[in-house]
């Protein structure tokens, strides 16, 4: 009797902790699947080592700070172009190194080229693609820029009128920002799917 209980508590023990693997999975699938756009190619990186002082390398430490970027090719240079949400002098800066300059491929960030990144009050990093989503959805281009709004905690899509707060992604209308992953380790951002 004492062997049938043993392998019984064993079987449910078992089964119990598949149960919970299971569970974990689809919560994590879902939550990711849901949250990071894989519409447009994103793979966007920043060396904070080489820029200590721009705006960008201070932008995940400060909650509520955002700022909104985009490379632009000046006389055969990368350039950078960082324009904050707190009324701060843009920013335009020369990516003069040779991986940053030769190796990096800028091409695919988002739809149109342009990320919003920052810090949300809550200390979350946030990375979304700068179009209006229910726009890029809804027609057939892809130019639809977000604008500061709400003292730069929020951004406007001209076309729609549709606001979407920052710290969520999220308009009043439950449509949701184009959002990327973020990651650091002190001396690189990298933005991707």
């Amino acid at each position: 009797m004492r062997n049938k209980n043993c392998c019984a508590r064993n079987k449910l023990g078992r089964w119990a902790a598949s149960a919970i693997a299971i569970v974990t999975a689809l919560t994590a699938c879902t939550s990711d699947g849901y949250r990071y756009s894989t519409d447009y190619p994103c793979n966007f990186t920043f060396y904070v080592s080489y820029h200590q002082t721009s705006v960008l390398a201070r932008v995940l430490d400060n909650p509520g700070l955002y700022v909104w970027v985009e490379v632009q090719k000046k006389l055969g240079v990368n350039h950078l172009m960082v324009h904050p949400n707190n009324g701060d002098a843009d920013e335009d800066i020369a990516l003069t190194t040779e991986i940053e300059n030769n190796r990096l491929d800028y091409d695919m960030m988002g739809a149109n080229g342009q990320l919003i990144v920052g810090c949300s009050p809550f200390g979350e990093w946030k990375a979304y693609d700068r179009q209006c989503p229910y726009c890029l959805d809804n027609t057939t281009t892809r130019n639809h820029p977000l604008a500061w709004t709400n003292n730069g905690q929020a951004v406007k899509c001209s076309r729609c009128s549709r606001v979407y707060n920052l710290s969520s992604g999220i308009s009043d209308d439950g449509e949701r920002l184009k959002e990327y992953r973020v990651q650091t380790n002190g001396t690189v951002i990298q933005i991707h799917n």
